[in-house]
């Protein structure tokens, strides 16, 4: 049973991005609470199902895996609550977002073409953008205003490119890769 709860804690984050994409279309009066609830819901079986894992020993590369596309899943869906109720907030700020998502699409390519796998580097920054990221959307989803968002998206970018560095840089697929610089090291031997 034990064994259960990281893969309970990772599908629960699929189910949250489904319950936030069917807020997104109603007209709940308190939707904006229940949407911060999930997203740090979310947040938590993020945390808790790798430790778990890591702890039971059950951390495989397809848990791995599947945790990067339910956290992108996750997000998006997030995002898409945030158009739906705040559009000017997006579109203010499409050509970040799209540079943002241009380089995970350019990472999970890089990722396919030369490995035929789907990237998973967990990297160092990654972690803290994630963090920095839910504070931004908790500032979007209660309409504070500001360029914080702005600020967020131009760190993303850097983010971002790192995390297609290390897929550029390595040799042969491999997860859990603190950060390009590392993959270097990798990709030589060290």
């Amino acid at each position: 049973m034990q064994k259960n709860i990281p893969k309970l804690l990772l599908y629960s984050r699929l189910l949250f991005a489904f319950i936030i994409i069917f807020i997104a279309f109603s007209e709940y009066a308190n939707r904006h609470i229940w949407v911060l609830i999930l997203l740090y819901a979310g947040i938590l079986s993020d945390v808790f199902d790798g430790i778990i894992a890591r702890k039971l020993n059950i951390s495989t590369s397809e848990f791995r895996l599947l945790d990067t596309i339910f956290d992108l899943f996750f997000y998006l869906a997030v995002l898409f609550f945030i158009y739906k109720t705040n559009s000017t907030a997006i579109l203010s700020n499409f050509g970040l977002i799209g540079g943002v998502l241009a380089l995970e699409l350019l990472m999970y390519t890089i990722s396919l073409l030369r490995f035929s796998k789907l990237p998973s580097p967990h990297a160092i920054l990654s972690k803290f953008w994630g963090i920095y990221i839910v504070i931004e959307f908790t500032l979007l989803i209660l309409n504070i205003p500001g360029s914080h968002f702005q600020i967020a998206l131009i760190i993303g970018l850097f983010v971002h490119l790192d995390r297609v560095l290390i897929y550029v840089l390595l040799k042969k697929w491999n997860h859990d890769i603190p950060s390009s610089y590392h993959a270097y090291l990798i990709r030589n031997g060290r």
